[in-house]
């Protein structure tokens, strides 16, 4: 185990590793996370004539 936290911690090659690896992590959680997000917000289409902003109008 010594071994492994010298690499990753010591050397300029583990820590390219921790940097690729955590880029992939940030990655892969925006992934899900938007995807959970696009099934909360379903788009509706474009605005039927008539149909007001909201409270700015």
């Amino acid at each position: 185990m010594d071994a492994i936290f010298s690499f990753l911690f010591n050397t300029r090659a583990g820590l390219a590793v921790l940097f690729v690896g955590g880029i992939i992590a940030f990655t892969i959680a925006a992934v899900i996370l938007e995807r959970r997000t696009h099934k909360l917000y379903v788009d509706r289409g474009p605005k039927q004539t008539g149909e007001d902003d909201g409270f700015w109008d």
